[in-house]
């Protein structure tokens, strides 16, 4: 279930560097899906580049986080339902 909660410390993983945990500025692609929860989960995983994603599925649609570049990306899935 997605639940709003203060971001927690940052921390070291050593040679692979430092995770910084921040509060989203503008909000993120979760805020529409607060309270419901997960009903199904896909992840990807692409062996040539080391690309990653996992999509969420909840009641009122989806959200896709991937790893590109050494960035996560986090964004609400559009559906082609009108």
């Amino acid at each position: 279930m997605v639940d709003a909660e203060p971001p927690y410390e940052g921390y070291d993983m050593g040679e692979w560097g430092r995770i910084e945990v921040l509060p989203a500025d503008t909000g993120s692609a979760f805020d529409a899906h607060l309270g419901e929860p997960v009903l199904a989960t896909r992840d990807e995983y692409e062996q040539m580049t080391g690309r990653m994603a996992l999509e969420l599925d909840f009641p009122s649609g989806t959200v896709r986080c991937e790893s590109y570049g050494g960035e996560l990306i986090v964004r609400a899935v559009l559906t082609g339902a009108p």
